[in-house]
């Protein structure tokens, strides 16, 4: 018997590439599968209006003025929004299969860029943090398959991600005796982007360039990074000074003052810490990578491993947390409300990059790593960490971020293939699809019905959650139809 226990580590060392591949499209195929049930809500409709009606520079003047100063966002979703131009509808599957392939393309970037690792490596280190994302960020509804939502918050942690990339490389560039003109001229535009994103990764963005750049004076008098973070800080005072800005927060809730802002910030950031970081999933993997992480914080001629050796890794804890209670701060000093579930997603997948930095930078320092890691991997606690690894995978670890999600389970993964095998995403997709039919019918009144079924990984909100006029008459010239109208009963779909 144990002879058959030991074999098992043996085993899965010897096939270990092939079945993290599997694994990995395992856990990713539902949130693909999904995609192609998906569609656009109702705000990726009404931008789409607005630029056809304004045209580009009107509707960037109507976006700062009226609604938000996120610049670089208005711009991408002025420019990439396919609504503007074509009728998808009915084919939105695109658009969230390129926020997935593209996060895990910036991820493998970054990983490429900042370690030097096997391409095969740096595939699979991507995949594993995509497919971590994809299975427990808390709100994949609006992180994800929501257009409007997903191209604020993804798109921003893309241009952070590129900065990082981009940063090394022209490191990498300088130290081998090079000018850098042309990674620093993309730096600069990188800032600027990544100051006009949404505030949870500009903000941190900023405070982060602030005290890169007070380091760095203090340890070599070099403006460069000071340089940037007075770029980052500009593009931030016209971001977060908009007109638009503070004509959204009248119609939220109460504001908080600083002291009030701070408390709450500092309380959520706990509650996400401790309710992320205790996902024994990802403690059982941390303990199964470790030897990888070991091996790579050996390389002292890496970039990364270089900077992470002269960091303690509490310290880097404790900056990263702070940095997440910066993400969390404009938030409640806006409106007196925690960050929405959509930016929650995408401060998740910052936190699980984060994590495994943090134990990087423990394996580049700990005197004693080696000893620890190999206590930590010999062959039974292998066993017993991939065990774990299943058994809290289909357990479904709860990490759920509001209370009236508190229940429902936080293993996305598992709610998808659910949602697609049970059929839940064909019935919204079937319902949708005979919308679209009747407000292509022709008629001068089309109302508008609740949908029977609203998957929770796909529903985000809907034109029938609306009473505002001036939304449905933008909706309604969306669809060339006269006259559209919501109402709260539901259609008896027997009839």
């Amino acid at each position: 018997m144990s002879n058959s226990l030991e074999s098992v580590p043996g085993f899965f060392q010897r096939h270990q590439n092939l079945l993290i591949t599997v694994s990995l499209v395992l856990v990713a195929l539902p949130f693909v599968a999904l995609s192609f049930f998906s569609h656009p809500c109702l705000d990726d409709i009404l931008d789409a209006v607005i630029v056809r009606k304004l045209g580009f520079w009107a509707a960037q003047k109507y976006f700062y003025v009226s609604h938000t100063g996120r610049y670089t966002t208005t711009v991408l979703l002025a420019l990439v929004n396919p609504l503007i131009y074509t009728r998808l509808e009915s084919n939105w599957w695109p658009m969230v299969l390129s926020f997935m392939l593209g996060t895990l393309l910036v991820l493998r970037l970054c990983l490429g860029t900042l370690l030097r690792i096997p391409n095969g490596t740096a595939w699979r280190g991507a995949g594993l943090l995509l497919c971590l994302w994809l299975a427990y960020a808390p709100g994949q509804a609006e992180g994800l398959y929501w257009f409007t939502g997903a191209y604020t918050y993804i798109a921003s942690a893309w241009l952070a991600f590129i900065w990082l990339a981009a940063f090394a490389q022209h490191r990498k560039v300088r130290q081998r005796g090079q000018s850098g003109v042309g990674w620093g001229a993309a730096l600069v535009g990188l800032t600027v982007a990544v100051a006009g994103t949404t505030e949870p990764v500009a903000f941190p963005f900023l405070l982060a360039l602030l005290a890169g750049a007070l380091l760095r004076w203090w340890r070599s008098r070099s403006l460069f990074i000071a340089a940037l973070a007075a770029l980052a800080m500009a593009g931030s005072i016209v971001s977060f000074t908009a007109p638009g800005n503070f004509a959204r927060m009248s119609s939220m809730g109460e504001s908080f003052g600083v002291v009030k802002t701070l408390l709450y910030s500092g309380v959520t950031t706990a509650y996400l810490l401790l309710t992320w970081a205790g996902n024994p999933l990802l403690l059982a993997l941390s303990a199964l990578l470790l030897p990888t992480l070991h091996r790579i914080a050996r390389q002292r001629d890496q970039l990364l491993v270089g900077l992470l050796s002269h960091i303690p890794a509490g310290v880097l804890a404790l900056f990263l947390s702070l940095l997440l209670a910066a993400a969390n701060y404009p938030a409640f000093y806006a409106s007196g409300t925690g960050l929405p579930l959509r930016a929650r997603t995408t401060m998740y997948l910052f936190f699980v990059v984060g994590w495994f930095g943090v134990l990087l930078a423990w394996c580049c320092r700990q005197e004693q790593a080696s000893a620890v890691v190999a206590a930590l991997t010999v062959p039974p606690l292998r066993l017993v960490w991939m065990g774990l690894l299943v058994v809290f995978f289909f357990t479904d670890f709860n990490v759920q971020t509001r209370r009236r999600l508190a229940g429902n389970g936080s293993n996305n993964a598992m709610r998808a293939y659910q949602q697609w095998l049970g059929g839940d995403a064909a019935r919204y997709d079937a319902e949708l699809r005979a919308r679209y039919q009747t407000l292509a019918a022709g008629r001068p009144t089309v109302t508008i019905y609740p949908l029977h079924t609203r998957p929770s990984l796909l529903y985000c909100f809907n034109v029938a959650g609306t009473r505002n006029q001036a939304f449905l008459r933008d909706y309604a010239y969306y669809f060339g139809v006269p006259q559209v109208l919501t109402t709260p009963e539901v259609p008896d779909l027997a009839q």
